[in-house]
């Protein structure tokens, strides 16, 4: 009996532990400055140009990208939740999953009608540039979207 109540303090420190080491898997990840400013505000849709810094007229973009450029705000939430909102409503279009992924190089969406990996040009507080292939006047080409932030 006596051994029985020595082992009992150890059996509990085990279990102990072993508590705190499931703590620490729940805790969130932290945001890297990147993260930060892409949280800051919602963004939209200013312009799209060619690779060459030339923008590309809105009736060359395809139905889609127009959507975007003048309907939506794109919101990126801390716990990694993107939601599209409509400019002049404020209501949630559309919802989906953001990541900055490649060490902050790709910006990978998942929204209904707007997923994909994109490449990550420019990301400041002022100006959020995503490289990405769409179709212009018909033909698939490689493409900057431009964003600013919303600015309430």
């Amino acid at each position: 009996m006596k051994r029985l109540l020595l082992f009992t303090p150890l059996f509990f420190a085990i279990v102990l532990s072993g508590c705190d080491k499931d703590k620490d898997k729940n805790e969130t990840p932290t945001l890297t400055e990147k993260d930060k400013i892409l949280i800051n505000y919602p963004w939209r849709m200013s312009t799209v140009t060619d690779l060459a810094g030339k923008d590309i007229p809105l009736n060359q973009l395809n139905m889609q990208t127009q959507a975007i450029k003048e309907v939506m705000d794109i919101q990126f939430l801390q716990n990694n939740v993107t939601k599209a909102i409509d400019q002049n409503s404020k209501q949630v279009i559309n919802g989906g999953t953001w990541y900055l992924t490649n060490e902050n190089k790709t910006l990978d969406i998942k929204i209904s009608g707007f997923s994909g990996e994109f490449g990550v040009e420019e990301l400041t507080n002022s100006k959020l540039r995503l490289k990405s292939k769409m179709p212009v006047s018909g033909v698939e080409q490689e493409t900057i979207m431009v964003f600013a932030p919303v600015i309430k």
